[in-house]
């Protein structure tokens, strides 16, 4: 790492931010170029006076350049560090303690939403020893949580409000990323990828011949509900009802997950059928753009060999489940 931004609107708070810089650039050799943003050109010459004197406090044994400009915070601190290319971005945030700590619109998460470098958003009780939110996924995360709505997560992409903003609570030595570590997955996090995806891929195999297809699906106590149109998968499950169904997250080549379950396939008939289909609805919820857009089981008397109709007026509707009985995992993480 070559270079290090660090903003401070040089109060007290904001001074943790810059502490954790400082303790980045010397472990790293790098240049800290701290920026402050003045509100207006009025305020520049005696802002650069307070800049100079702040920085002046913070020792020696790394370069330190001290900048000042005039604008909106989150903009000038975004362009400044792609100008200087600077590598990481270290602001701090300021009051509330808690998940939600980084409010959408603050200066901090506009940073981290705006800028293509890595940011580090340090809270103020940080000192250079101890955490920092780090927008990553960055190794070692320990606590993860969405940006915008709070909600506990390891992934990228929040189920709950479909945010991609991520807040990754990590050890500020932790920084700079190592080179990326794979393995196997542990069982909480297989559980968390079934949970917190969405979408996957069935595989299926009858009479010869192996049938992979794309499907939604719903995680629940163990169990993955699907539903589907009649159909090649479905007559295919219903002759070999062993298949199994893969889910992954892919950032990129170095940061990857992916889970296969194996199991039976059992297709839900009456009450059932409709429990089913309401945790797919469920889950889905906020990616349906209409309700009508999906089939429904018929309320139809069971009249076949199946236990139900697979017809609901001039569309088949099938609820079912896979029951899981073996589940694996692996992963990639830069």
């Amino acid at each position: 790492m070559q270079r290090i931004l660090a903003a401070t609107d040089l109060s007290e708070l904001s001074a943790a931010a810059v502490r954790v810089a400082l303790g980045q650039a010397r472990s790293s050799g790098a240049e800290l170029q701290v920026l402050h943003v003045a509100a207006s050109t009025q305020a520049q010459p005696t802002a650069a006076d307070a800049l100079r004197g702040f920085v002046a406090k913070l020792g020696d044994g790394v370069r330190i350049v001290p900048l000042v400009r005039v604008g909106s915070a989150s903009e000038e601190i975004v362009r400044c560090a792609e100008e200087n290319d600077a590598q990481l971005i270290v602001v701090g945030r300021h009051g509330h303690t808690g998940p939600t700590a980084v409010l959408l619109g603050s200066v901090a998460e506009r940073v981290a939403r705006t800028s293509s470098r890595s940011v580090l958003i340090v809270p103020p009780e940080t000192d250079a020893r101890r955490t920092g939110v780090i927008m990553g996924p960055p190794p070692h995360a320990a606590r993860f949580h969405c940006l915008r709505c709070g909600v506990r997560s390891e992934y990228q992409f929040c189920a709950a409000c479909r945010a991609h903003l991520r807040m990754f609570d990590v050890p500020a030595g932790a920084w700079p990323p190592e080179a990326p570590a794979a393995g196997i997955l542990s069982a909480e996090r297989i559980e968390g990828l079934l949970e917190r995806s969405a979408f996957g891929r069935l595989g299926c195999h009858a009479e010869g011949r192996t049938y992979v297809v794309p499907m939604s699906y719903a995680y629940e106590k163990g169990r993955l509900y699907l539903r589907s149109a009649e159909g090649t998968k479905v007559r295919m499950m219903r002759e070999n009802p062993d298949v199994c169904f893969q889910v992954d997250r892919i950032q990129s080549l170095a940061d990857w997950e992916s889970v296969i379950v194996f199991g039976g396939f059992r297709e839900l008939t009456a009450q059932e059928a409709v429990e089913g289909l309401q945790r797919i609805h469920e889950r889905l919820a906020s990616l349906l753009a209409e309700e009508d857009a999906w089939p429904r089981p018929s309320e139809a008397p069971a009249d076949d060999r199946l236990g139900h109709r697979a017809y609901t007026g001039a569309r088949g509707a099938v609820v079912g489940c896979i029951e899981p009985v073996e589940k694996t995992g692996r992963y990639q993480i830069r």
